[in-house]
């Protein structure tokens, strides 16, 4: 009788022993069972159960703990045999906070899960320093995104505001000779959660506004469906360009490039000023768009590279003649 109640505390003493410590095992040797969102053992089918360290290659394991093939409990990654992320899972979905680190140890990044979707403050590190924070709501960023200045510490150099995952304004700070500028948009969208309008101020002052019309029909020798956007701000009023819509990633880009401006300033009386991008980019060989002045005159403008006998430049062809 002594000898088997011995035994028996040996084999619970052992057998608890080992539950401490992490199961080996290569990555090829799981597989993901969609239908029941559980990790088994390719052999078996059987549900992983206890502590795993899940080799991903020769560079990468995760260390998982499971329950009936569900992550449960803590998670950690090394990488290059240094810890990477780590964090915890609640039946299968990321719970509490997750950590992320540097090479050297430093935290990179700090963020919080519940019930897998990622909630409140981000916050992103430059080695100690705080580079970024986010707010998000359900997956989405939420509320304010704040990037701070690599040259002076705490001080924000722009922020985002997001309202369930859309971008509604955007704030850069400038301090040149002592001059402290503040340039902000305002966005507004439709109901498809495209950009309709943008408005950019310095200093709470207007200078610019974009407003944006999609699906807008005009005719040069067949018809077209273009994107309109016009333009107005104190040198040029209601200036509107038609973007054709046959190439729709030169579209995109021309669209970019339009509501991205340079900001300049008079040294002399201090007054800013919002200059929009150019349209020319080098690289296209032909690109062409349509430009409407505010007496309705449509030109066609199409910007040859050059070659042979054609100069390269833009041409502009009047489409009402």
């Amino acid at each position: 009788m002594k000898t088997l109640t011995a035994f028996l505390l040996f084999f619970v003493s052992n057998f608890c022993v080992a539950q401490q410590g992490w199961i080996n095992i290569d990555l090829e040797e799981t597989a993901y069972v969609y239908a029941t969102n559980k990790t088994c053992l390719k052999k078996t089918g059987q549900p992983l159960n206890g502590k795993y360290a899940v080799r991903f290659n020769r560079y990468q394991t995760n260390y998982e703990t499971f329950l009936n093939g569900l992550k449960n409990g803590e998670f950690k990654v090394f990488r290059n045999k240094k810890l990477a992320e780590k964090g915890a899972y609640q039946n299968n979905l990321r719970e509490g906070e997750w950590l992320y680190y540097n090479e050297d140890g430093s935290i990179r990044r700090r963020s919080r899960y519940e019930n897998g979707l990622q909630e409140g403050l981000e916050t992103d590190y430059d080695h100690g320093r705080i580079e970024k924070t986010a707010t998000f709501s359900k997956n989405h960023l939420d509320g304010w995104q704040l990037r701070y200045s690599s040259s002076e510490p705490n001080e924000p150099f722009e922020k985002s505001l997001y309202a369930k995952g859309q971008k509604v304004k955007f704030i850069r700070y400038k301090n040149i000779n002592n001059l402290k500028f503040i340039i902000s948009d305002s966005l507004v969208y439709d109901d498809h959660k495209q950009l309709i309008l943008k408005k950019s101020f310095v200093n709470d002052s207007l200078l610019l506004q974009y407003k944006i019309s999609y699906n807008v029909v005009i005719k040069d020798a067949y018809q077209i469906n273009t994107t309109k956007i016009e333009i107005a701000d104190g040198y040029n009023s209601n200036i509107a360009y038609l973007l054709p819509e046959r190439d729709e990633y030169e579209t995109e880009m021309r669209m970019h490039e339009l509501l991205n401006y340079k900001f300049a300033y008079d040294t002399a009386v201090k007054k800013p000023c919002l200059l929009v991008s150019n349209l020319t980019r080098n690289h296209f060989y032909t690109t062409t768009f349509y430009r409407l002045y505010p007496a309705e005159n449509l030109q066609s403008v199409i910007y040859h590279k050059g070659g042979d006998d054609i100069l390269p430049g833009w041409y502009y062809r009047d489409v009402n003649r």
